[in-house]
């Protein structure tokens, strides 16, 4: 069952960033011939009303739409027949391309709105649970259930609000009650350089209160999680660089059907985070300005713009066999390290 969920997983991510493409190409009136999940030969395909013909093909690593003249639109005499890609205005381009990345991080965001308007959405009193050992809430008198009322004169609700009040800040102003009387704290900060801030040195244990069904709160909390993901998803990228264990933390197809056992995909909620995060990699991913990924068909159309659509077919060339090679080194040393190193 694991399995059939991991690749219901891909099928829908390839789906929804495929139907992006195609849904902006019909508004565009540009002729859709295929969309097609998977690649090799189909083992089911139609033909609806718009001549589109739709497949599912056996091996699932991505799919595509092919839009009438786009196969040609790097050759010099390329065809402007309407319907064709050729014949499209460039912001009718940029658009079809653009919204196969932006249909994967809606539906990354819809699933994370699910996720906390459903399940509900944890927090925790501002209750101190643990005093870390030589911190700097232990040298200076913080205690187990010790509640914090503010942290530089902001207001604490929950516990989650610490870290936001404190934010880079060397040092602190605390306000604590404890046994029915309101304390005042001022000191200055450990540095933690595993996080690579100043903290307090405390944690909480206590039970969380889960709030369900609260439609502000889900939505300020999805909006909130994307922009938070992608910044600690760059952070640990670049810490892995420096640390050289870059190569044992990118996993590809192979490398997520292996670590499918550990990801929960038995249950409802680790099935959607594993579309959440495989659903925000791809929207990024692809509009990456490498060569033949949606983001580098953008900065070709824009530059060929510029030169009024007479770019050298050396340049077209270039470009061409550039993509290929990335992403072919890409796919290789990511399936390579999969297969060998995990």
């Amino acid at each position: 069952m694991i399995y059939i969920n991991l690749l219901i997983v891909f099928i829908c991510i390839v789906f929804i960033h495929e139907f992006g493409h195609y849904l902006f190409a019909r508004i565009f009136k540009a002729e859709v011939t295929d969309f097609s999940i998977g690649f090799g030969k189909p083992i089911f395909q139609f033909k609806d009303k718009n001549n589109t013909i739709w497949k599912i093909c056996p091996i699932p690593l991505g799919g595509y739409v092919k839009i009438k003249g786009l196969d040609s639109v790097f050759q010099k005499n390329s065809n402007d027949e309407p319907g064709s890609f050729q014949s499209l205005q460039l912001y009718q381009k940029i658009f079809i391309l653009l919204a196969g990345s932006v249909f994967n991080i809606l539906s990354a965001w819809i699933a994370l709105f699910s996720i906390f308007f459903f399940f509900g959405i944890a927090s925790f009193l501002p209750i101190i649970g643990k005093v870390i050992d030589d911190s700097a809430a232990k040298e200076n008198d913080l205690r187990v259930n010790d509640v914090i009322i503010s942290v530089n004169n902001l207001q604490i609700d929950e516990f989650s609000d610490i870290p936001k009040a404190l934010g880079s800040d060397k040092s602190i102003s605390l306000l604590v009650e404890r046994g029915g009387q309101i304390i005042e704290k001022n000191f200055d900060l450990k540095f933690n350089d595993e996080i690579n801030r100043y903290v307090i040195g405390i944690s909480t244990n206590n039970e969380p209160i889960i709030d369900k069904y609260n439609l502000n709160k889900s939505i300020q909390n999805s909006l909130i999680f994307i922009p938070t993901y992608y910044a600690a998803s760059i952070n640990f990228l670049k810490k892995s660089y420096q640390d050289n264990t870059l190569g044992d933390q990118l996993a590809g197809p192979v490398g997520i059907v292996k670590m499918a056992d550990q990801m929960m995909l038995d249950k409802i909620r680790g099935v959607i985070f594993l579309f959440i995060v495989i659903s925000l990699f791809v929207g990024v991913f692809n509009l990456l300005p490498i060569p033949l990924l949606d983001g580098g068909h953008i900065v070709y159309f824009v530059i060929s713009k510029i030169f009024s659509n007479s770019l050298p077919e050396l340049v077209t060339r270039i470009y061409i066999a550039t993509g290929i090679t990335i992403i072919s080194f890409l796919f290789i040393f990511i399936t390579f390290n999969d297969i060998f190193y995990k």
